[in-house]
């Protein structure tokens, strides 16, 4: 039987909630996870039909659906988002003691003008708009050279 209110509702599946995460092993960003649970158990409770069977066992498929679906955007995301801190760090931090020949060997392997661009972007920290006019080129084309540079650099790496 589903409960009166959402604030019951929530009462009475806090705990089932909370074993449902156990399950899963998720203890990392557990109140990220428990809020989503919470939403889970709000749709759940804002769409459950009668005629479909217990509320109880609707609100754990629904909660247990949505904690899965979190998890695997969170698989997804590390698996397409992996940096090695080493190269990272090396383009972080432009100073004094990262002279332009320094940051100029990280983009073998790209033309002379996607490599200006680049260096324009990243090491003299300048605007689309500014890269532009200093190329005497459309900032349209300086994006689309500037993001072909990029996905060449990832792919070589």
């Amino acid at each position: 039987m589903k409960p009166n209110t959402f604030e019951e509702c929530l009462n009475q599946y806090s705990r089932m909630i909370k074993a449902t995460m156990k399950k899963l092993h998720i203890y990392k960003n557990f109140d990220e996870y428990y809020q989503i649970g919470q939403i889970a158990l709000w749709m759940a409770y804002q769409q459950y039909q009668t005629e479909k069977g217990s509320f109880s066992s609707y609100a754990y498929i629904t909660v247990r659906g949505y904690l899965l679906n979190e998890l695997s955007k969170a698989i997804k995301y590390d698996e397409r988002n992996v940096f090695s801190e080493q190269g990272i760090e090396d383009l972080i931090h432009f100073d004094e003691a990262f002279p332009l020949v320094n940051f100029k060997s990280f983009l073998d392997g790209i033309s002379p003008l996607q490599k200006q661009i680049l260096i324009e972007r990243f090491y003299f920290n300048h605007e689309f708009p500014q890269i532009a006019k200093n190329l005497n080129m459309k900032e349209s084309s300086v994006r689309s050279s500037y993001r072909y540079a990029l996905k060449r650099l990832r792919d070589s790496k």
